[in-house]
Formats: structure tokens, sequence, C-alpha cells
């Protein structure tokens, strides 16, 4: 497991960079890539980080891209087009009738101005039959493949409270799994999805995992388990 830092970053790779934080109450997490040049990619932008954030993130370099990884990653990206005004703000197209309501004032761009400018080794992938826009982001460390993962697949370590009984109640659990909100209300194709999931592990073999909720992990074998918890879904 990565442990963040002082300033509430998780660093995944220091050269690149590749790093990680968390923010807000539902402990969602946001990922940060190096385009090269001093340029950054960041991804589900979070609310109400640290100055201390900002400050480590401008050694990296500066956003010019900010991603909505699907239709309900949006609770930062007024405050971060705020901060970065020449940032563009992009989406799946499947994500933007949604993100329009919900963040009024900013401009949201198709996704092939990021693509053409992401980096070799880095790439945006997502399952064509999520019907929310659902963005994943492969990034090659100098440890392996990384998998960045917004809703589809989570890795809770717990489930505290009357709220941790509640999901229990709609199928959630700790531990690798597909989300089961994900999986009964925004797959067109469940099958399909696991044969495209199946497929995408096959050819990054992924040993770093960090999703948007739950604790990241490392391993040789983390490809081959995120299989099985997709299989098991």
């Amino acid at each position: 497991m990565t442990k963040a830092s002082s300033d509430g970053w998780e660093i995944y790779d220091a050269e690149l960079p590749f790093a990680g934080a968390v923010y807000g109450s539902q402990r969602t997490r946001m990922a940060v890539v190096g385009l090269g040049g001093g340029s950054l990619l960041v991804v589900s932008p979070g609310a109400h980080l640290a100055e201390a954030a900002f400050a480590r993130l401008a050694t990296w370099g500066t956003p010019r891209f900010l991603l909505a990884p699907n239709h309900f990653h949006n609770t930062g990206l007024a405050a971060w087009h705020a901060r970065f005004p020449d940032a563009s703000v992009v989406a799946h197209p499947r994500a933007l009738p949604r993100l329009q309501k919900k963040v009024p004032g900013v401009t949201f761009e198709a996704l092939d101005g990021l693509e053409a400018a992401l980096p070799a080794g880095v790439r945006l992938f997502g399952p064509p039959m999520a019907k929310q826009g659902e963005t994943w982001l492969s990034v090659k460390t100098a440890d392996g493949t990384g998998w960045f993962v917004t809703d589809g697949i989570l890795n809770e370590e717990r489930l505290p409270g009357a709220t941790g009984l509640v999901l229990r109640l709609l199928g959630f659990r700790t531990g690798l799994m597909t989300n089961p909100f994900f999986k009964r209300f925004f797959l067109a194709d469940k099958a399909a999805y696991k044969a495209w999931v199946a497929d995408e592990l096959l050819r990054d073999r992924p040993t770093l995992f960090v999703p948007s909720h739950g604790a990241p992990l490392r391993g040789p074998d983390v490809w081959e388990r995120l299989r099985a918890a997709t299989e098991a879904a």
C-alpha cells in the first residue's frame, strides 16, 4: 500500500511524475501525471486540497488538462478551473450532458486534444459499454504499468458505521470488486465488459492499481487479482 506524504500526495513514480491524493468526505482519489515540458494532466481534480498539496504540484509543473473521468467526478472542476484558467477541461462525450449541468460556466472539450498530448507510455482508455463516460488511465512507470480506475473497480479497506451497513445491503464489500452501482446502472453489456477488462489486463498486465475509491495495490499479481475480481462480478 502506498502512503501519503505530509503534503497529502501518494507518489507512484517520482520521475514522471505519477501521483495521487485523497479528497472530500467520500475519500475520493485524484491523480496527476506529467505530460512532459512541465505540463500536467489532473484526473478527477479534488475539492479542498491543502495549500501544501498545491505547493508540491507546482514543483511538478502546471496543469494543462483537467479531466472529468465520468459524469460524477466533478466536485473540484470549477475551483481548479478558476485556479488554472489556461487548462483545458475535458471529458468523454457521454459524460458531457450531466457535467454541463453540474458545472455551469465551465466549457468542456473533447478528449482529442488530451490524447494527442499524452507522452509515450500513457494512454486513456475506458469501457465502451459504460453509459456515464467512464475513463481510465494507463501509465508505464519505472516499476511496471499502473492503472488509475475511476468508478468501475473498488478496493475499499473498510465500510464503517451506518453508512457501511447500508452499502453492504446494496452489495458493496471490502476488497477488490466491481462497483455494484456501476454494474447495475451504467453498463450496457456486462458480459462484454468482462471480456473487455480481461483483454486490457492482458495487454498491460498492470503491477499497480490506483482506484478512485479504496486503497492502491502493488505487486506482480495485481493484474490477475483485477481479472478475478471482474470475473466474480
